[in-house]
């Protein structure tokens, strides 16, 4: 039996130092007007202290007997453990702040009833900075931490064949989100909590993720030529937001109702129920010192593979379109009853297509179907490989290949289209990039 455990800390410093000096400077310079006030400036994140404890055992037991055989005397190890993480919040985040106002002034003009961004290259007009775009992150941010417990056995089946079960559940807390920090009201047309200042992208602690996953694998060392390794993992991602940024063409990073930021709570865009994984060596067993010239044509052949089998990535449905002024593309609302999640693409298009949803109803701001309901095209890939090495010599050898990726010629289709204002394209995985089978040649001289 081994116990370990210890502690972690990490200082990550005053990541704001230069922005309050520059703002500084820039208030300064306009009165201490405080229109031109950044705000809010958190203060220095000092509490990432990070445990961590984990144990492995190792029981012994004679061979006889229900325990003898579930242990095989000493064949069965039993692991498990606990640990806390910290990510610290990273460079983007105070890039963006930099590149909005008050560093930069970028007004909001309408143009026919939509919204477009100007950057004034010569001295703006400031009577309405306070009206301009701001990109600011909470007075209480802090680094996402990550809490995570294992529990594995592994048992020796023979002396090169090693079987593993476990499960890992992953819990995130207070994940970084982009949410609206004056949203528009539930009116007809956006009218802002405070009508007297503009878009505010607010960077927050608000998220939060569960991941529980069950992993089993089997391993074979290298014995007799041939090792191989088969891995399999059944497993479910539920979070918030997938990502602070968008994390595909799918996802918005922004909440949809910034007063219902918790309707957004849904499979990840990260999310992949089963994956099974795999890889193969086989080395020939036939002329091993390629002796002669029939040795040097039949000896130092190798085969091998990886391959992949995997669920496809969840989407979300949209109108296309920004009816409420969130931000981002609106969910519609479900126009049947049919459970769409469970359906593939194939199926949802021959059940119907966009006709199975509809737009909002009055004062309605977010449609009913849910984020990431839909799910993409799985993942199918094999890899083959065959390799020759040929001794001409004591010290020279030849060595000649053909690498076959997605040797099968799969087709590996992408997330699609999901805007329902899209026609022909909504939906339309045939229109991604479904990749092909591709070979590569070499040769390589060893002396």
């Amino acid at each position: 039996m081994t116990l370990t455990f210890g502690v972690r800390y990490e200082y990550p410093g005053d990541r704001f130092s230069y922005l309050r000096e520059l703002n500084g400077r820039i208030l300064a310079a306009n009165g201490n007007n405080p229109v031109f006030r950044l705000g809010p400036l958190p203060e220095t994140d000092a509490n990432n202290l990070m445990p961590r404890i984990g144990f492995n055992w190792n029981p012994r037991s004679g061979k006889k007997g229900i325990i003898g055989l579930f242990t095989g005397g000493d064949k069965l190890v039993v692991r498990g453990g606990y640990s806390r993480t910290y990510d610290p919040v990273f460079m983007n985040l105070y890039v963006n702040m930099a590149a909005s106002f008050p560093f930069v002034a970028t007004p909001l003009l309408s143009t026919n009833g939509a919204y477009v961004a100007i950057r004034d290259t010569a001295v703006p007009e400031l009577s309405q900075a306070q009206r301009f775009t701001r990109t600011v992150v909470s007075a209480d941010i802090r680094s996402p931490a990550t809490d995570q417990i294992s529990f594995e056995v592994q048992r020796e089946l023979a002396s090169d064949l090693v079987m593993k079960i476990g499960y890992i559940r992953t819990r995130g807390t207070g994940l970084l989100q982009n949410i609206d920090g004056n949203p528009c009201l539930p009116l007809p047309t956006c009218t802002r909590v405070n009508p007297n200042l503009g878009i505010i992208v607010l960077t927050t602690n608000s998220a939060s993720s569960t991941y529980d996953a069950l992993q089993a694998s089997l391993t074979k060392r290298l014995s007799r030529n041939f090792s191989a390794g088969l891995h399999y993992t059944w497993s479910t991602l539920i979070d918030d937001v997938t990502d602070v940024f968008a994390a595909s063409t799918s996802e918005f990073a922004r909440s949809q109702n910034s007063f219902d930021r918790h309707a957004d709570r849904a499979r990840s865009g990260y999310d992949r129920p089963h994956r099974l994984t795999g890889n193969f060596v086989y080395e020939l067993p036939f002329y091993q010192h390629q002796t002669g010239s029939t040795g040097k044509f039949f000896g130092g052949w190798q085969l091998n593979s990886f391959f992949t089998f995997q669920s496809g990535a969840p989407f979300t449905v949209t109108l296309g379109s920004d009816p409420t002024g969130s931000g981002n593309p609106i969910r519609p609302n479900l126009n049947t009853n049919l459970d769409l999640s469970s359906m593939t693409i194939s199926e949802i298009l021959a059940a119907g297509g966009a006709n199975l949803f509809r737009g909002l109803s009055p004062g309605q701001r977010v449609g009913n179907a849910g984020r990431n309901i839909l799910r993409s095209d799985g993942l199918s890939l094999v890899d083959f490989g065959i390799i020759k090495n040929t001794r001409l010599s004591e010290n020279v050898r030849i060595q000649l290949r053909a690498d076959m990726f997605n040797a099968f010629n799969s087709r590996n289709f992408g997330i699609p289209n999901g805007a329902i204002n899209s026609g022909a394209n909504f939906l339309n995985q045939w229109a991604t990039n479904g990749g092909n089978r591709r070979i590569v040649l070499g040769a390589r001289l060893a002396f």
